[in-house]
This record gives structure tokens, sequence and C-alpha cells, in this order.
């Protein structure tokens, strides 16, 4: 069982706990999702934007984590958004594992080459700027994850098409069971001027289906980034 199951559980445990003993107190709700952080001056996260597009300042995030100063960090976080003393709110990390989100490279960017393991799309999402995926992958050695660029075109008219390979290298070939990695494609950087509107095409080698294609429409917000 992963961390964030275990901790999902816990949490489960304690609701269920306060709703047969002390009524008067009532635990916050926690959700797990995807969020994009922004870290301060000394590297600690600071903010967290929902992929609703909410952004909370950070209260408190019991992980510590810390990342290059002033830069935004894509993770998976159980979280709770309570109220500030100010009347405002604010975010609680209570765990969090840092999202695959690299930047697509062309294919020549890849030393040795494309690589196109399977991997099976537990489910796949439009997010705040990003395409989120949960896989399942096999576990044994080392996975390198990343995006394959293969053609950016603009129809002149504000529309781009982008088609854009899972990559996925495996330095083992024994395959023993498998867990969840959790993987976020940046779109944000294909919000041009002049492009209001992206047309995404995302394929990767999965274990049952062979190559896969989905597509998707990613509608660019002022300011993304």
């Amino acid at each position: 069982m992963s961390r964030f199951c275990r901790y999902a559980f816990l949490v489960c445990a304690l609701c269920l706990l306060a709703a047969c003993g002390a009524d008067e107190y009532h635990y916050p709700s926690v959700k797990m999702e995807f969020l994009t952080a922004r870290s301060g001056a000394d590297g600690s996260l600071r903010s967290v934007t929902t992929d609703a597009g909410e952004t909370y300042a950070v209260l408190t995030d019991a992980s510590g984590l810390h990342i290059t100063p002033d830069s935004l960090v894509r993770i998976v976080s159980n979280y709770a958004v309570e109220q500030t003393s100010d009347g405002g709110q604010g975010a609680v990390l209570y765990a969090l594992t840092q999202a695959i989100a690299p930047l697509p490279k062309p294919a020549d960017g890849f030393e040795g080459g494309v690589k196109t393991e399977p991997a099976d799309v537990t489910s796949i999402w439009m997010g705040h700027d990003y395409l989120n995926l949960v896989l399942a992958v096999k576990q044994q050695g080392k996975h390198a994850l990343g995006f394959v660029e293969d053609e950016v075109t603009d129809d002149g008219e504000g529309g781009r098409t982008v088609r854009l390979t899972f990559y996925h290298d495996v330095s083992s070939d024994v395959q023993d069971y498998t867990k969840r990695a959790y993987v976020s494609v940046p779109l944000w950087h294909y919000a041009a001027p002049g492009v209001n509107r992206v047309k995404l095409f995302f394929s990767l080698q999965t274990q049952k289906e062979g190559m896969k294609t989905y597509a998707f429409e990613y509608v660019p917000e002022a300011g993304a980034e």
C-alpha cells in the first residue's frame, strides 16, 4: 500500500472516530489532487493553485518540501482548505509527492533515442494548464519518463495543433508488480501570443492496446504560466 493510500486510510479512520465521539468537532475535508505550487525566496511552498484555478496561501506544509526559490512545481497532495484569522482561506498540506512534469522536448533531445515502454492509463483528464495522468507501471529498476514533442503547427487563425508522445524508458527487463505514477504534461508554454486554442494529441504505448492516442482541447487562459 502506498504512502498516499495509508494516509488516506488514516484520515478516513479519524473522521469515523470523530463522528462517533466528539460531535462538536469537525475534521477538515481532505482532498487528494494535482496542484501547482509556487515557492518563496527561501524555497518553501508559499501558495498552491488547484485545477479549478483557485489559489491559496500555504498555511502549513507537513512535508517540508524545499525547491528552487521563486519557482513552480507540480505536486499531488493530500490537503485541506481552512479559514484564516483574517477571514480568508488557506491550504494545509498534509502529505505530497512531486508529479512528473518536465517540459516536452523534440525527439533529438532524448539521449539514446525515444523509448516507449508500455504503461496503462488509470485516468487522464485536462487540468489547469496541464494534462494530468495517473499511470500504472510495472515496478522494477529505474523508470525515466518524459514527453516527446512530435509536431507543433499553427493554422494562422488562433489555432494550434500539438502532438506529443509519452517517453518511457525502463532500466530492467524484470517486471514484478505494478505501482502508480503521477504525471502532468505542461501546456502553458504553448499559449503563445495569438494562440487561443490548442488541439492536443497525446500518444502512449499501453500494455493491452498498443500505441493509443488521446485527443483534448486546451484553451489557454490570459497570463497562463
